[in-house]
């Protein structure tokens, strides 16, 4: 139940930084545009690979969430069984 408040945590921090990096995006895409194009951004938005980019990280990030999770179980479930063994000495 603990890594589960901080998975929450993270991902509320994650969200909130990232929510700045955008804001703060915008306001540069602002400034460039009226000077020069950013190509590597251009590229890979006309190629379609941003999303391919976008989709790995949401699935790294994802699948470490997922492994946290089952840690934590894993972790509880030998401290029960620890504390019973303990107990029934």
């Amino acid at each position: 139940m603990k890594i589960i408040k901080i998975v929450a945590l993270w991902c509320f921090i994650l969200v909130a930084t990232l929510g700045a990096q955008v804001a703060q995006a915008q306001t540069e895409y602002v400034a460039t545009t009226a000077g020069a194009d950013v190509e590597m951004a251009d590229a890979l938005r006309q190629d379609g690979k941003i999303y391919v980019v976008v989709v790995v990280l949401l699935t790294v990030l994802i699948g470490m969430i997922i492994y946290l999770i089952a840690l934590d179980r894993k972790v509880t479930r030998l401290e029960k069984q620890l504390k019973d063994d303990l107990v029934n000495r």
